[in-house]
């Protein structure tokens, strides 16, 4: 959890940088991937920092491998919808049925890493798998 903060500072610090020193009229393709990646970093560390500490609350049962790997995931998929989201609205190419295919496609992604880890668990438990 300290290098996932101190690595979210980091990416944080990189993207205030890149926001104070680069002129977005003057810069090409690399000062763009530079800002959407340093964004993205610092967007998922912070979603995964935020939810890693409701869920170890709410949920004190739960494994911490299982907990960290379903934040990790959650966090990028959220962090990849703003990030589309705003790189949508950049190029003009914002509409809502774009948002919407998005927010499926990455729904529907989410539901497969749930199966999957679902056909995972049973298994390895093969008892449990017929009952309730």
């Amino acid at each position: 959890m300290v290098l996932i903060v101190l690595g979210t500072v980091i990416a944080s610090l990189s993207w205030a940088m890149i926001i104070f020193y680069l002129d977005p009229e003057y810069t090409n393709f690399f000062g763009f991937s530079l800002f959407y990646l340093s964004f993205f970093l610092t967007l998922s560390g912070i979603i995964f920092i935020i939810s890693d500490t409701i869920k170890a609350r709410l949920f004190r049962r739960q494994l911490v491998y299982s907990r960290l790997k379903t934040s990790i995931r959650q966090a990028i998929l959220f962090s990849t919808l703003i990030i589309g989201w705003l790189f949508l609205r950049s190029q003009g190419l914002l509409r809502w049925w774009n948002i919407l295919l998005l927010i499926l496609i990455l729904t529907a992604l989410e539901f497969f890493f749930i199966s999957s880890q679902k056909k995972v668990y049973e298994r390895q438990n093969p008892t449990i798998k017929g009952t309730v």
